[in-house]
């Protein structure tokens, strides 16, 4: 778990510095890197476990502990892992990924909400 805590702690420093880049640059049509992409659909990634956690334990009626809520998306994150799912996002994701799609996913607040956004062909 502690792995994980360090992951997601490096992750929001790296997405820290990505945020703090002017706006101009995100409402581009493409990425300027393969880097800047591969960050953004790592950012996304995180963002769909955390959705998908919220829809479990809220259609489970779950209550967790803000400390159990963390360790039990960090363990679904790492089963994920495990069985090569971020792999294949990942691949999908860099492929298709464009800021419209990147910034219409992380507002999304529901699974559903995101697989519309992931589905757009311009935005």
């Amino acid at each position: 778990m502690l792995r994980f805590t360090l992951a997601g702690l490096v992750s929001l420093v790296v997405l820290g510095g990505c945020a703090a880049r002017p706006k101009v640059e995100a409402q581009s049509p493409q990425f300027t890197t393969e880097e800047q992409k591969l960050l953004a659909c790592l950012d996304l990634q995180d963002h769909i476990v955390d959705l998908y956690t919220s829809e479990y334990v809220e259609h489970e009626g779950i209550e967790l502990s803000s400390n159990e809520r963390v360790a039990f998306r960090d363990g679904w994150a790492e089963e994920l892992a495990k069985r090569g799912t971020f792999e294949r996002f990942e691949q999908s994701c860099v492929y298709g990924l464009t800021p419209g799609k990147y910034e219409c996913g992380m507002q999304s607040r529901t699974t559903d909400g995101l697989s519309a956004c992931m589905k757009l062909t311009m935005r």
